[in-house]
């Protein structure tokens, strides 16, 4: 009995150290080369280290069904590219495994940072996931034997693996880097690839919350779109409009005078997106830009959304100075919800958005377009909600207007601060007599009217959508007439 009881504990001592081992990370022999990689995940640098089948499987397993890979980038100085901050932009990633003769790609992957770039021949911009990072780090990590430790290793690809890999022949990483269009500047230019590799590691979960939370270059890198500021689960997102589309909320300010209705007082491009888990609502996401402010007035912007009762979370504010990655002072902010969302995410617009010699900003034909700033906000909240008992887009973007006192939102809102001139009112009003609003949301690709120019004017089958009830000429945004609108393009505001 004693023996057997010896041997027991001997087995399972054995099979202990060998799982530890199993979730050791350990750098692999191929590289990202041009632009490109396909890697042999069973071949290590150093070859007394090849991971087997039953290693992969256990690294799939320790990071919760999914292969994680650390990546050094090694990169030229492109655009504001420099030691302490690098990147590369991922325009495609896989796992292709084979077991038993049946060959399956994998290629649901992610990294914790993302960009907002246009590829080569195009000006438009979407989003795609970024590796960043720094030279010369040397990374202290908690597992001395990892080959991460002491190492440049810098940020992760993470790739979904819905397969027991125990029994895989081959196992093997693809991943083709986005060919920016550097000729925009940054961020393309930034995030393009040059002539040098990136080496690749097959990482531990230990590592990888080491490498995730360094954040290694992330600070002064242009155009970081992180969700690491979003703590709860997410099994996806869901974005409105889209992923890569915003609502514009243009304002007339003189509410409840009709004024020069050119619609362009205030032009804020703002985009929400709710983490998933299990099917519900866990966590939220707003990214927004300032694009125009065409007015003498000065104005507070907020953004409400309508909750269940209850409901409740915490999150950060950040504002960016234009172009940077740098936030304003006093920023980020941490913030609070109970039951809705109504949160004051730009103060003192005037202030915010200014250009030397003119009151005016990207509304007049003899000046030069300014950039304005870019904001973002996560909440996590404190217990799952149904999608189905949350506001509709495009929700209630509103402005409190300093000089006037009134608040002006979408004609089927109501009032909501205290502060206001107009706090009674119902969600009747936001129309003067003829049934013109004082706010209109449109798609991201809609140019401001001139200062001075009446959006009829501009947009001359805008008068027949709104004597139609907007049941008719709903496209009328898309007809601008060229010499009464400034052309500033979603490639310029979306930096």
């Amino acid at each position: 009995m004693r023996f057997i009881l010896l041997t027991a504990l001997i087995l399972l001592l054995t099979v202990s150290t060998h799982t530890f081992a199993e979730s050791v990370s350990v750098k692999l022999k191929d590289t990202i080369k041009q632009g490109s990689g396909t890697i042999d995940v069973f071949r290590a640098q150093t070859q007394n280290k090849n991971p087997t089948a039953a290693e992969l499987e256990a690294f799939r397993i320790n990071n919760g069904g999914k292969l994680v890979f650390a990546v050094d980038v090694n990169e030229a100085a492109n655009g504001t590219e420099k030691a302490s901050s690098q990147g590369i932009a991922i325009e495609s990633a896989s796992i292709t495994v084979v077991s038993g003769g049946v060959t399956t790609t994998f290629s649901d992957f992610s990294t914790p940072t993302r960009s907002m770039l246009a590829k080569t021949g195009t000006t438009e911009r979407t989003g795609y996931y970024t590796i960043i990072g720094e030279t010369g780090s040397s990374r202290v990590t908690p597992n001395a034997n990892s080959d991460v430790n002491g190492s440049s290793f810098d940020e992760v690809l993470i790739i979904t693996v819905d397969q027991d890999l125990s029994s895989a022949t081959a196992v093997t990483l693809n991943v083709t880097l986005l060919d920016t269009n550097i000729s925009l500047g940054d961020p393309e230019a930034f995030y393009d690839f040059s002539g040098g590799f990136e080496d690749v590691a097959l990482i531990s979960d230990e590592d990888n919350a080491v490498l995730t939370g360094l954040g290694a270059g992330q600070a002064e890198a242009p155009l970081v779109i992180t969700q690491g500021q979003v703590l709860n689960p997410i099994d996806a997102w869901v974005y409105y409009p889209s992923s890569t589309e915003y609502f514009l909320a243009a304002y007339e300010d003189l509410y409840p005078v009709k004024g020069d209705y050119d619609f362009n007082d205030l032009v804020i491009g703002y985009r929400i997106g709710f983490g998933m888990n299990n099917d519900q609502v866990t966590s939220m996401l707003v990214y927004g830009y300032i694009i125009a402010r065409g007015s003498s007035y000065n104005h507070d912007w907020y953004l409400h959304l309508a909750y269940p009762d209850g409901t409740s979370g915490s999150g950060t504010l950040n504002l960016f100075k234009p172009g940077s990655t740098e936030q304003e002072e006093g920023y980020p902010i941490a913030i609070t919800q109970l039951n809705d969302f109504d949160q004051k995410i730009l103060i003192s617009s005037k202030v915010l958005m200014t250009q030397v010699g003119s009151e005016m900003v990207n509304t007049l034909t003899d000046k030069p377009l300014v950039q304005g700033h870019k904001f973002s906000i996560s909440m996590d909240y404190d217990a799952l909600i149904d999608i189905s008992q949350l506001d509709t887009a495009p929700y209630d973007p509103y402005l409190y207007v300093k000089n006037s006192g009134y608040e002006i939102h979408l004609p089927n809102k109501p009032a909501r601060l205290g502060i206001s001139v107009n706090n009674s009112e119902t969600g009747a009003g936001f129309k003067d007599s003829s049934g013109y609003p004082f706010v209109i949301i449109i798609p991201d690709d809609w140019e401001p009217p001139l200062e001075n120019t009446d959006l009829g004017e501009a947009y001359t089958d805008f008068l027949n959508h709104v004597a139609s009830s907007d049941n008719t000429f709903s496209s009328w945004y898309l007809a601008p007439q060229g010499s009464k609108v400034k052309g500033i393009g979603r490639g310029h505001w979306k930096w």
